[in-house]
């Protein structure tokens, strides 16, 4: 990102809120939609820190996975991996079909042929 932006803004008299919004934001749009999208794959799978922080409650997939795998119920424990699996696949098409609406929309500075 070229520093100059918040340079123009400021001499502009132009707040250091809009020129995120309007410039920074949608130069930076496909490097913030990968990082969201590898957070909630990140998120759906983490069991690690995960299995300190749910209460009886509240029960996250990953961890009802380890418990009905240490259950000995191999096909339930298997029937939500695949709907965690599917989720995700779910989740990167949405991701794919927005991202396309969206460097359509924001970004048709970068597509030459236009």
């Amino acid at each position: 990102m070229d520093r100059e932006f918040e340079a123009v803004s400021a001499s502009l008299k132009v707040s250091q809120f809009v020129t995120l919004w309007r410039v920074t934001l949608p130069v930076c749009l496909p490097a913030v939609l990968e990082i969201a999208r590898y957070l909630f794959i990140n998120a759906m799978t983490t069991v690690s820190a995960l299995v300190f922080l749910y209460s009886p409650e509240t029960l996250p997939a990953s961890v009802s996975i380890l418990n009905l795998d240490e259950a000995g119920e191999l096909g339930p424990a298997a029937a939500m991996a695949t709907l965690i699996v599917l989720t995700c696949a779910l989740v990167s098409l949405l991701y794919s079909l927005l991202t396309h609406f969206l460097f359509r929309r924001q970004q048709a500075w970068r597509n030459p042929n236009r």
